[in-house]
């Protein structure tokens, strides 16, 4: 993926004299992560000459004053960064779809599907994408000492409990026996927000996907080594927290592996902007997809921005080129 003198100009024509917003903050637990990845996007558009008097920022914090503010300034297209719920689960999607306005990301059926990790992975399943089982916590049928059960699936500790619907790692915790599981079991709020992998040993890696005139291309895959036994909040926004491969050490046929199954498993979804997907390949080689992720962060410490750094791309026509998927 190459943004060319020719292509640069192309875009920048296309949108010089457009009203862009780049909606970023929101009023849930990634608020900040949100907060940062807005403000390095705007500072990215707002260096072309073309469109620096033309962006604007919006902390969005009420979808009323939000509409307000979009009409107020006869905003054309929103460069969405917003995370989490509200921001990539078809929310404001539906909201902007309503105004007329483009926004980067995908449409409404696609973000709000792979917000729904749970929705997501029997999408997968039913494609034959490999991904690991899973048990839904209010389904779970027996605890014991060594593992929990639901009415046809069991796993023995340790397990990952992780949130259906919020990303940025938020909520994950690895539980090794009953007695941590009766413990973060008793802290939840709705268990029906919540759902069991089992844990899988591994190499953790990231994936980029983009849609491109030709096809899916698809960035050098990240090799992440944690500090922390996983790939958890603080690991991934505290610099220092984790080491990262690039490119990840894997054999050419892993590689490939990894990146036949990320094609498939973008196209089942229906995905057709910039999406990151996680993965494990465990022990046996064997490649487990983890969730997909259709708003990545654009922190400095941010995966994708990462990909593009090692192909020689700049932030800012990393952020160009995603504003160019707007149709």
């Amino acid at each position: 993926m190459i943004i060319n003198e020719e292509l640069k100009q192309k875009i920048l024509n296309r949108f010089k004299n457009k009203k862009i917003a780049v909606l970023h903050g929101g009023q849930n637990e990634e608020r900040e992560v949100s907060l940062r990845s807005g403000q390095n996007v705007f500072k990215a558009l707002s260096s072309f000459d073309e469109l620096k008097d033309n962006c604007i920022l919006i902390d969005v914090q009420d979808s009323y004053e939000l509409v307000k503010t979009l009409k107020e300034e006869k905003v054309e297209y929103c460069y969405n960064i917003l995370h989490g719920t509200s921001g990539e689960d078809g929310t404001i999607q539906g909201l902007l779809e309503s105004l007329n306005i483009k926004y980067t990301g995908e449409n409404i059926l696609v973000s709000a599907v792979c917000m729904n990790k749970v929705y997501t992975k029997r999408i997968w399943k039913s494609s034959n994408v490999s991904t690991c089982d899973f048990i839904l916590l209010e389904d779970i049928k027996e605890i014991s000492e060594s593992g929990v059960k639901d009415s046809n699936t069991s796993f023995n500790f340790p397990v990952i409990l992780k949130p259906i619907s919020s990303g940025s790692s938020v909520g994950v915790s690895l539980i090794k026996n009953k007695t941590e599981f009766d413990n973060v079991y008793s802290k939840l709020e709705d268990i029906k927000n919540y759902f069991l992998e089992p844990y899988i040993k591994g190499k953790e890696i990231t994936v980029g996907l983009v849609k491109e005139e030709n096809g899916i291309y698809v960035f050098p895959i990240l090799g992440i080594n944690p500090k922390n036994e996983i790939y958890d909040y603080d690991a991934k926004y505290i610099p220092g927290k984790t080491e990262m491969e690039m490119p990840a050490k894997l054999s050419k046929e892993v590689e490939n592996k990894v990146i036949e199954t990320c094609k498939k498993a973008y196209t089942v979804l229906g995905c057709a902007g910039l999406s990151r997907i996680d993965a494990i390949i465990g022990e046996d080689n064997e490649v487990y997809l983890m969730e997909v992720n259709t708003q990545g962060g654009m922190t400095d410490t941010s995966d994708i921005p990462e990909m593009a750094k090692h192909i020689k791309m700049e932030f800012k026509y990393l952020v160009l080129y995603i504003l160019s998927l707007l149709k």
